[in-house]
């Protein structure tokens, strides 16, 4: 896989973890303490049958995606960075890791390595670590985000969701809507509407995605 950065990425779409967030990005004080701390933090994008044998990437000091642990199932999880950097300006201090079926994982790494054209296939990302972006995010569609009273650094923390990547659709004749509703953030809502990385997203409430997490408790 070609090597990247975080700030190479430039598309593409919380629970109580922000404790975690801090020690990802500060330099970690072993190789060890780093993989712990990445593995954690990426395992809380999802459900443990997801995530239990999954390969699992984060973001070392120098900001390169580097393996932390291999696996042997059908998902890749990249730990916290991916979707809040901004160009220019540091990480957000929140968790934002996500999980990717092979679909998902072929056109992220399309997109991040600009490599056209994309894959058409639709994957799945689980993130029911919810997402936390700005006006002046990074390309994510973030155009399509509500914002309405929001100051360009107010940040706006998306309720935890899997994304259904790519999936084009008729804006025109569908009833959801193209931004993430404040009032209702439970709502289906269709996210980059019109860009190539146009995807379902679809939101679940804090007791769903406990329910998720701990199918057996």
């Amino acid at each position: 896989m070609k090597s990247l950065t975080k700030s190479s990425v430039a598309v593409v779409s919380a629970i109580s973890v922000l404790q975690l967030a801090p020690s990802l990005n500060a330099k970690p004080v072993s190789e060890d303490t780093w993989k712990s701390a990445t593995i954690a933090d990426a395992s809380l994008a999802a459900p443990p049958s997801v995530t239990a044998d999954a390969k699992i990437y984060g973001w070392n000091k120098d900001d390169n995606l580097t393996l932390a642990r291999d696996g042997t199932g059908p998902y890749v999880c990249v730990a916290s960075g991916a979707f809040s950097t901004r160009v220019g300006k540091p990480a957000l201090p929140y968790p934002d890791p996500m999980c990717l079926d092979q679909n998902a994982w072929s056109f992220i790494q399309a997109v991040w390595n600009k490599k056209k054209p994309l894959p058409t296939a639709p994957g799945l990302v689980w993130m029911l670590a919810g997402m936390n972006v700005t006006k002046s995010a990074v390309d994510i569609g973030a155009s399509t985000i509500a914002t309405k009273g929001l100051t360009d650094e107010k940040v706006v923390q998306m309720t935890p969701h899997v994304m259904i990547l790519p999936l084009p659709s008729n804006e025109s004749a569908a009833g959801m809507t193209t931004k993430y509703n404040l009032e209702n953030p439970l709502d289906a809502w269709i996210m980059a509407a019109g860009k190539p990385h146009e995807h379902l997203m679809v939101h679940f409430s804090a007791e769903d995605t406990k329910a998720l997490m701990a199918p057996n408790k």
